[in-house]
């Protein structure tokens, strides 16, 4: 996929819950993307663990599909989580998912956590990715989540990490005085930043730095109390980026 994509071309493309047929091609999009054999990288998904992802999470699992190749050139990755606004934290990613097998995926969880997402170099720049997050967008509204969270790599960063923190970096991207490739994508889609992550990613990508998105779905609806109950005091997170 090397000529430059048409844009009729990309009515091609089609946004698919992901099915087993396809955890070969998501393979070889995985090594496509980061460069890598994701049979031989200890830290990366292969084939099986996308089958087995239809076995934990089915609804949350997407894949955009080129029909005139019947490959796939998009793919995104979902589970459950709680997650607390008031104490946001998450750890390594590869921990954080499970080495890769989703086994933190709690079934009752009220949060969507964005495991893996990512879209092929020939068919970036055309709202592929954008259609997947709305993919998972509706099947959390749907679930009547409180809205999703999930580890921005800040992969533009290790360019001027010799010039300025990830701190300010962060910022200058949220004010829109700089580019991120990755996250000022997702600002854009709606998600806001609300702390680093230390080693989220390995260091050859990202420099290790990450940052905890999150996004709230506004069609949430609390569950009804019951019984009366004391009176809490609503806790707030301070974001450390506004």
């Amino acid at each position: 996929m090397s000529e430059k994509i048409e844009p009729a071309s990309l009515n091609k493309i089609v946004i698919l819950p992901t099915t087993a047929e396809y955890a070969e091609s998501m393979e070889r999009l995985t090594g496509i993307v980061y460069g890598i054999d994701p049979r031989q990288d200890p830290k990366c998904l292969n084939a099986d663990h996308y089958r087995h992802h239809l076995t934990v999470f089915p609804e949350g699992q997407f894949i955009a599909v080129d029909t005139t190749t019947n490959e796939v050139v998009g793919l995104t990755v979902s589970m459950r989580i709680n997650h607390d606004p008031a104490k946001p934290h998450l750890g390594h990613w590869w921990d954080t998912i499970g080495q890769g097998w989703l086994t933190p995926h709690t079934p009752n969880g009220e949060w969507m956590y964005g495991v893996e997402s990512c879209v092929h170099p020939d068919f970036r720049g055309y709202g592929v990715g954008s259609k997947l997050m709305d993919a998972r967008f509706n099947v959390l509204r749907r679930l009547n989540l409180r809205g999703m969270a999930a580890g921005s790599a800040i992969i533009d960063y290790p360019k001027v990490a010799d010039e300025i923190t990830p701190e300010q970096y962060v910022q200058d991207v949220i004010a829109g005085r700089r580019f991120d490739t990755n996250l000022t994508k997702q600002l854009h889609k709606g998600f806001r930043a609300e702390c680093l992550i230390p080693n989220y990613l390995p260091v050859e990508e990202t420099g290790g730095w990450g940052v905890l998105i999150v996004w709230d779905n506004p069609a949430y609806r609390p569950a009804r109390v019951r019984r009366a109950s004391a009176p809490q005091v609503a806790r707030r997170h301070m974001p450390l980026y506004g």
